[in-house]
This record gives structure tokens, C-alpha cells and sequence, in this order.
């Protein structure tokens, strides 16, 4: 089977589940509420396409610190490439009842790390695609593997304007376009994403809405097509816009399927990573998700 890709970031996650709405001021014990896993986008993305079925090559940072040695040891079977950066980067993520997360991040230097080009360029033979996320030092790969002619598939995150420099190289390079579109209105997202489309040389566009579900633009159709949420017990929120990114991918490059049907599993994928504490951990199987297809309902 044929690998994908992966560049991005990873980090140590600190999760602490409040009782409440704030911490109390004088400490105390928090019993059976931190967890403690290994995240970040580029992290997420591999395990979410090694737990359903993908082969995966993945390149990423990591010091030589405490936070970077548990980086190292956390990929399994996973062909994990690490360039070296000054600090691992970590995460402290405080969960409120119903799931809802806030993170403080401190990502060292990895944003503005110079991109690995010789370690990318060694990784790309034999790869089908690469997923690559939008942390700063990726920019320098994308016309690496466009020149290899790899599809990209992109996730640029939260998105509210079409003009922010940051996000112009991956309009430009991206095949696949994912976003974050919940803080657009509903009378926004057909002219902003069809208006991206324009941007960029996508075939394929997909809006992530949350609680909503996701939109998939096709290029060539002229339809916005809108995909329910799959309902579930939300545990923590971290993590599933990286489990609907990282199902697509899957379905769309290793099982070949039709752009609709991905986006379909897609959000049942992230649905069921909604269920589990961490941002790295609980990314569903195939297996797990055509179950949860198939019992259960859109909301």
C-alpha cells in the first residue's frame, strides 16, 4: 500500500478535565482528570491514518528534551522522520463539562524552524500524497512536492478572510483544501468558499462546521454539498477536525473512493474521536467507523 505524507508538528498534551468552570485558586486534588498524550496536527493526522488502515510516513520536529524523547517513543509502527528543533513543543489543554477545550500552547520554535528539505525530499519516493499541515515551516515543502507532482491535501485550520498572506502558498499549492468554517455565517460560506475555490487550484474544497457537520465544494459541479454531523457524547473537542482531515485523506487517497462518500466517514470518524480524552488519542479504526455509520443516525 502505498504511503502518505504526513509533515506537521508534535507536542506533549497536558489534559485536565475541570469540574467546573475554573480551577480553584487554593489547589487540591484532581482525581482521575489529567491526561497526559502526545499531539499536535502532524501527530494527529498520522495516528488518525494509521489507526484506519494507511500505511504512513510521517516528518516532524522534536528536541532533545524530556518532551522529545516521549515524542520519539509514541509513533509504533508509524515511519516517523525527525528533524531536530531548539524545544519540543507542549501543550496544556483545560476541559470543561461538555467537552468544551481551551488550549495554551507553547510551540518553541517550531513555526519559524527552517523546513526540512533534504529529510522531505528523501521521504517523498513511493508516497501517493502528502498531508501537509500549515505550520510555517511547511511552506518551503510545498513546491518540493509539487515538483515531485504528489497531490497535496492541506487543512489551513480556522479560516475568516481569503487575503491573510500566511494562507496564500497553500491555496496556491493544495489539491484538496480543508478548512474551518464555523465562524463564518450560513449566508457567508457558499460565496466564501466559492470565491477560495477561485483562489486556489483545489479540486476539492472541504468546510469543516463542527456541531453542524461539513460542506464539500467540488470544482467543475457549481454544488455545495452539506454533510450532517454524526451525534455522539462529546468527552473533548481537541483533535476532530484533525480526525475528519485525516479520514479524508484515507478514503479519498488510499480507498479511492467518490469525494461525497469521504466526507460521509469523514464526519462520522471525527464523530467518534469526540468520545475519548486527549487530542492524539481515540482516532476510530475503518472497522469502527462503517459501525458507527451504520448505526447511527445524522443528527
Amino acid at each position: 500500500m502505498p504511503p502518505l505524507l504526513v509533515c506537521g508538528t508534535s507536542n506533549v498534551e497536558t489534559v485536565l478535565h475541570l469540574k467546573g468552570e475554573t480551577l480553584p485558586s487554593a489547589g487540591g486534588v484532581v482525581s482521575d482528570s489529567l491526561f497526559l498524550n502526545v499531539s499536535g496536527v502532524g501527530a494527529n493526522l498520522a495516528f488518525g491514518l494509521e489507526r484506519l488502515g494507511s500505511s504512513v510516513k510521517l516528518l516532524t520536529l522534536a528536541a532533545d528534551d524530556p518532551a522529545g524523547k516521549l515524542v520519539r517513543l509514541s509513533f509504533g509502527g508509524i515511519d516517523a522522520t525527525f528533524a531536530p528543533t531548539r524545544v519540543t513543543p507542549q501543550t496544556l489543554t483545560l476541559v470543561r463539562p461538555g467537552g468544551r477545550h481551551t488550549f495554551y500552547r507553547d510551540p518553541g520554535d517550531t513555526p519559524d524552524d527552517v523546513a526540512p528539505v533534504a529529510g522531505f525530499s528523501n521521504l517523498l519516493p513511493g508516497c501517493v500524497a502528502a498531508v501537509m499541515t500549515n505550520v510555517g515551516w511547511t511552506r518551503g515543502l510545498l513546491p518540493v512536492a509539487r515538483q515531485a507532482g504528489l497531490p497535496i491535501l492541506t487543512d489551513v485550520q480556522d479560516i475568516a478572510a481569503l487575503d491573510n498572506p500566511y494562507d496564500a502558498p497553500y491555496f496556491a499549492a493544495a489539491d484538496v483544501l480543508m478548512l474551518s468554517a464555523e465562524r463564518l455565517r450560513l449566508t457567508d460560506r457558499t460565496a466564501f468558499l466559492q470565491e477560495l475555490l477561485n483562489r486556489s487550484q483545489a479540486r476539492l474544497i472541504v468546510a469543516g462546521l463542527g456541531r453542524e457537520g461539513a460542506l464539500l465544494l467540488e470544482r467543475g459541479t457549481g454544488s455545495l454539498h452539506h454533510q450532517p454531523a454524526f451525534p455522539v457524547q462529546t468527552v473533548h473537542q481537541g483533535g476532530a477536525g484533525d480526525a475528519l482531515a485525516a479520514a479524508f485523506a484515507h478514503f479519498l487517497f488510499t480507498r479511492a473512493a467518490e469525494p461525497r462518500e469521504c466526507l460521509r466517514l469523514a464526519c462520522a470518524a471525527a464523530a467518534f474521536k469526540l468520545r475519548t480524552s486527549g487530542s492524539g488519542a481515540g482516532h476510530a479504526t475503518e472497522a469502527e467507523v462503517m459501525e458507527h455509520v451504520r448505526t447511527t443516525r445524522h443528527s
